[in-house]
């Protein structure tokens, strides 16, 4: 019997080692466990992410960097990680950006949603499949004849564009930020821009309902100089960073400045992502005169209907209008931090947001618009409601920790 005895713990204890060193067996720890992937054994890690606010968050995009990534996978490819909701158990939608294209990715993205004062947990593991599904967001520039040298760009939500010159000479304006309205959630820029047919007449897929006119539409920007706003010329030239599934990034560069013989240019660095209104946006001015002051002023047109609210305080204004018979309400929004807004003043049918700009330094705000036909923005209160918290968001950014 004692033989016996000790066989069967040598058998047990033999049992154990297998099952530790097999490829392919799991111990859950709870916060860290061993897959097979690539025919080895890999190392996954939990991504704990907390809502630090009482307001919800949809659609939140979680941005893991390149340093942080790399120090915990040093020698994979970040292109092939694979994040998964832990408690529904769903791999979710992801996206590597390398923003200045130096061939290193700088950011691992994916979304999800979170209650308020939320904290979830998702695994991050190495994939053998790095292809993605369909996007959810989409830029491009738009060749004559059709586009006249639009540059476009759209989410599940809304879409926006910029008028390419020949247009902006048609139109008297080359910095205004125009609104699709979409009624599907589905990529809708090459439909509107269909031959022999016009995007102002909605199809049953949306439309071109917003007039932006000679003005500044929704978020177009100027500079702000002896009491006035200057507009450049359309942009001339355009580069495409990062094209879904997640985020679109593009700049747009603008040189049509000239004041006492110094030289203005713009790039506007321009970020839209999934199941967003806001458009994030950074403007860096370069000056043959760096001395030369001025305000970088980025306006939303009010027509006689526009129902406008102000929060300076708070960093951000907005408005209501109507888009005429038949064709529903629009919002459009402007956030910026506090720190760097001069004042809000209402010029020329337009409420101008004037920011503090300086050479070389990217001013960074966000405007966004929301239509009522499609999507939860169905009222004026409830698009004020959205702006609040949308402020409240972009001040408390989600935490972001990996366990071992």
């Amino acid at each position: 019997m004692k033989v016996k005895l000790i066989d069967n713990r040598l058998l047990w204890l033999a049992l154990f080692i297998f099952c530790i060193f097999m490829p392919g067996y799991n111990i859950d720890a709870g916060e860290v466990n061993f897959n097979k992937n690539k025919g080895s054994n890999q190392l996954t890690k939990i991504i704990k992410v907390e809502n630090p606010i009482s307001v919800s968050r949809k659609n939140e995009t979680i941005a893991l960097s390149y340093k942080l990534l790399k120090k915990e996978f040093k020698k994979a490819d970040i292109k092939f990680l694979q994040i998964k909701d832990i408690k529904q158990d769903k791999i979710l939608l992801t996206q590597a950006i390398d923003y200045n294209q130096d061939g290193i990715i700088d950011e691992f993205l994916f979304q999800s949603d979170f209650n308020s004062k939320e904290t979830k947990k998702f695994s991050i593991s190495l994939s053998e499949n790095n292809a993605p599904d369909s996007s959810l967001v989409y830029a491009a520039f738009i060749s004559k004849p059709e586009g006249l040298g639009d540059f476009a760009w759209e989410n599940d939500y809304i879409g926006y564009r910029m008028y390419g010159q020949a247009r902006a000479d048609a139109q008297g304006t080359g910095t205004a930020i125009d609104v699709w309205c979409k009624r599907l959630p589905d990529r809708l820029t090459d439909k509107w821009y269909t031959p022999g047919q016009s995007y102002h007449v909605d199809k049953g897929y949306g439309a071109d309902h917003y007039a932006s006119g000679k003005n500044q539409g929704c978020g177009g920007s100027g500079v702000y100089y002896n009491d006035q706003v200057y507009f450049s010329k359309s942009y001339s030239s355009w580069k495409i960073m990062a094209n879904g599934p997640i985020r679109v990034v593009f700049e747009l560069e603008f040189t049509g400045w000239q004041f006492e013989n110094n030289d203005i240019k713009e790039v506007k660095r321009i970020t839209l992502d999934a199941g967003q209104y806001f458009n994030q946006i950074e403007s860096t001015y370069k000056l043959s005169d760096s001395t030369f002051a001025f305000s970088h002023a980025v306006g939303i047109v009010q027509r006689t209907d526009s129902e406008s609210f102000i929060e300076k305080k708070e960093g951000w204004f907005g408005s209501w209008e109507s888009l005429g018979e038949n064709n529903g309400y629009l919002g459009c929004g402007f956030i910026a931090p506090v720190s760097i807004i001069i004042d809000i003043k209402n010029l020329n049918n337009h409420l101008f947001g004037l920011l503090v700009s300086k050479p070389g330094e990217s001013i960074r705000y966000y405007t966004g618009a929301a239509w009522n036909e499609f999507g939860p923005v169905k009222s004026f209160e409830i698009w004020k409601t959205y702006i609040e918290n949308k402020v409240q968001c972009i001040n408390n950014k989600c935490i972001v920790s990996i366990r071992k």
